[in-house]
């Protein structure tokens, strides 16, 4: 800590797997890390794939573990369906791989693309409290949706959801919605877990349908933290996912910091790496 608190004006936290994970368990250290940031008087923003409920209410979910992000500094993919179903281009489109392109640049990505229809229904797969974050959209949940469109956020799905979501998706103009784009979660334990992106991944292989992704590590969420924050702000991102998370950030032009062992085996690390040619500036190593 003492060697990077005075090259940063903010600090971005991931929320599950770097600061707390389920329950009230919150990770040896992070607390401290807090605490001395806050005390410090610097910005403090929460950048979550979480898409399970509002912005408010990740914040105090937050809060009752001892980080007390406030609503507006909490930022969550989810809150970027409001943006996107307003006509704003926040999701990327038709999404086939970030692997060999540069780190800081979004090309071959169309992220100035908009919905082409507004959207009123989806079938929707996720906790039940993720309706809150399509209803802030003006979007119902249905089983039979008026609009072919299937909005992911978590891996609860049955064999007879997938199935009927593969059908919705293969109707002429649909799109799969995916709002929270991680493809595996960190256990307490040290396991991981498959979360909202490998389901949504095999919805996309299954389909063929045209796909939507919000939040990292795409650049929509990013443009909205460096929005909130002062200009000129030197900013660290810390997570602990090299493909959202850390190459996000490198998309976003920040500095990050990857703390190692919880979504990215550290076996698998030096791979990871290559396959995304990106590395993070800090590696936070717990002890």
């Amino acid at each position: 800590m003492s060697e990077i608190l005075d090259k940063y004006d903010a600090f971005c936290f991931d929320g599950y797997g770097t600061l707390y994970n389920r329950g009230d368990f919150v990770y040896p250290g992070a607390m401290e890390w807090y605490r001395t940031l806050r005390a410090a008087g610097k910005h403090l923003r929460l950048v979550t794939n979480a898409a399970s409920n509002t912005d408010d209410f990740l914040a105090a979910d937050a809060a009752t573990r001892g980080f007390d992000f406030t609503g507006s500094e909490t930022i969550s993919s989810g809150s970027l369906l409001v943006d996107l179903t307003r006509g704003r281009p926040v999701g990327v489109f038709d999404f086939a791989g970030l692997s060999g392109q540069s780190c800081r640049t979004v090309d071959g990505l169309k992220c100035g693309e908009t919905l082409d229809s507004v959207i009123r229904e989806v079938y929707y797969i996720g906790r039940d409290t993720g309706v809150n974050v399509l209803a802030q959209a003006g979007i119902a949940a249905a089983e039979n949706p008026v609009d072919p469109v299937v909005a992911v956020s978590s891996y609860t799905a049955t064999d007879e959801m997938f199935s009927h979501s593969v059908e919705i998706l293969r109707r002429p103009g649909a799109l799969l919605l995916v709002l929270n784009p991680d493809a595996w979660a960190p256990k307490i334990d040290g396991t991981r877990s498959a979360v909202s992106g490998t389901l949504a991944e095999r919805l996309r292989v299954a389909s063929g349908c045209r796909t939507c992704y919000l939040g990292k590590p795409f650049p929509a969420i990013w443009e909205k933290v460096r929005a909130s924050l002062p200009s000129g702000s030197r900013v660290l991102m810390v997570g602990d996912t090299i493909g959202t998370d850390v190459y996000g950030a490198k998309i976003a032009g920040f500095d990050a910091a990857l703390v190692v062992g919880r979504n990215v085996p550290e076996e698998s690390l030096a791979s990871d790496e290559a396959a995304l040619g990106v590395r993070p500036d800090y590696y936070l190593v717990p002890g």
